[in-house]
């Protein structure tokens, strides 16, 4: 075992102990079997008092493990290496924050998106949306609900970056976005625009807030969409909103 892979496993087993001395009853997987997967998905559940997945469906599929080789272990070690020091970051502050707050089964979703190997050797790009399945009697999380997609085709970078919303308000609760070396890079000027666009504010109005002319306004615009390789500027602002620029 790698040494990454001693401090993720040495991590949770911390977080295992304090289990030792707890009565908790394993809630029943049923509504998972009618959970409705796409084929760029699978769903796990992964029971932190026992150290084990005591739940998967579509894994085989996606990544190619079978049900025997999806197990905790794998956990620890199928991440990509490049990828360890930032993840590893995210996952400690993440947990920190639920073991923390507690946060009741399914009211929050954290996800975080990174390169995982495939049983063939392979990298693949996906994302993790994680919520509480089901706490114990005092309240600390005992497992937790994973959906994987492979995002390969919409996302080349390999920026790492981790998001925590409220799932009811859509709040964002915890926010990590990291600056990948092909983040689109915005003028000061131009984030101000953004800002403007993101409020609903046009050309004009931009224009007299920020005391220059609609015509700059207008060019900044169109530098920005050629920048970005948006058809237009709600494209624009979601992608700007993605990576993090505004």
């Amino acid at each position: 075992m790698t040494e990454h892979a001693r401090s993720f496993k040495t991590f949770f087993e911390n977080y295992s102990d304090q289990f030792k001395d707890c009565d908790c009853t394993n809630k029943s997987f049923t509504a998972l079997d009618q959970y409705p997967l796409l084929p760029s998905q699978a769903i796990y559940v992964v029971n932190w008092k026992d150290m084990e997945i005591s739940y998967q469906r579509g894994i085989s599929e996606l990544l190619g493990y079978s049900e025997q080789e999806f197990n905790h272990d794998l956990l620890s070690r199928f991440y990509h290496p490049d990828d360890f020091k930032r993840y590893f970051y995210l996952l400690k502050l993440s947990n920190k924050w639920a073991r923390k707050l507690s946060p009741d089964p399914f009211s929050v979703e954290t996800s975080i998106d990174y390169r995982i190997r495939k049983k063939d050797g392979s990298y693949v790009k996906v994302l993790r949306q994680s919520t509480v399945f089901q706490n114990c009697v005092n309240n600390k999380i005992m497992s937790a609900f994973s959906i994987l997609t492979d995002i390969s085709r919409i996302k080349t970078n390999t920026s790492i970056n981790l998001s925590v919303i409220h799932r009811e308000s859509g709040r964002v609760i915890l926010e990590e976005i990291e600056n990948s070396p092909d983040t689109i890079e915005f003028s000061k000027r131009e984030k101000e625009i953004l800002l403007k666009l993101k409020s609903g504010l046009g050309s004009k109005a931009i224009a007299d807030e920020l005391f220059i002319s609609r015509h700059t306004v207008d060019t900044h615009r169109r530098k920005m969409l050629a920048k970005a390789k948006c058809k237009n500027v709600m494209e624009l602002i979601s992608c700007a909103t993605m990576i993090g620029v505004i």
